[in-house]
């Protein structure tokens, strides 16, 4: 009873595993090709890398302040109107479809000469989140391709625990067959 027993849950593991192996088989990849695929497809990645390019768009004089600012404006307006002026010998002038053009214009510059030393501090904090931006997307790469691996691993672990228990079946049809 036990050896039945035995038999058939080996041999239902086997058609379990032979499915799961050929599956496997019909895409073997290599570390390189898997850690390529990785890091081209994975999401977390991608948002890493685009957060070091924000950050280093960041870090540059230009966002610290150091330049001047400048301002500038300008306006129209334009009006017609009717007129009608009352004079004092009694008569009266009106001016129908009066035009009124005014144009106006001003350009500002704006600088800071001193502020106490924040555009220095403000630029090189800048440059500091750039630094840490490309520590985290380092440490975003290295985590995803850790847990590649890991799975890499796992998976030929399985593989090769199943090319075991094919070996452990045949023998034990041989046995059984002796038997």
């Amino acid at each position: 009873m036990k050896r039945t027993r035995l038999q058939f849950t080996l041999l239902s593991l086997l058609f379990v595993l032979q499915g799961v192996v050929g599956v496997a088989q019909e895409q073997v990849l290599s570390k390189a090709e898997a850690i390529a695929q990785t890091l081209e497809n994975n999401y977390n990645i991608a948002v890493a890398g685009n957060s070091v390019l924000i950050a280093e768009n960041n870090a540059d004089l230009l966002n610290s302040n150091y330049l001047p600012t400048v301002f500038g404006l300008a306006g129209t307006n334009y009006s017609v109107q009717d007129q009608s002026t009352d004079r004092d010998d009694g008569g009266s002038f009106d001016l129908n479809n009066a035009k009124s053009e005014t144009y106006n214009a001003s350009v500002n510059l704006e600088y800071t000469l001193f502020d106490g030393l924040g555009r220095l501090y403000n630029y090189r904090s800048l440059k500091e989140t750039y630094n840490l931006s490309k520590l985290e997307a380092r440490e975003t790469i290295e985590n995803t391709v850790l847990q590649l691996f890991s799975v890499y691993y796992e998976v030929a672990r399985l593989t090769k625990n199943v090319e075991i228990l094919e070996q452990t079946l045949e023998i034990s049809r041989n046995r059984v067959k002796r038997a």
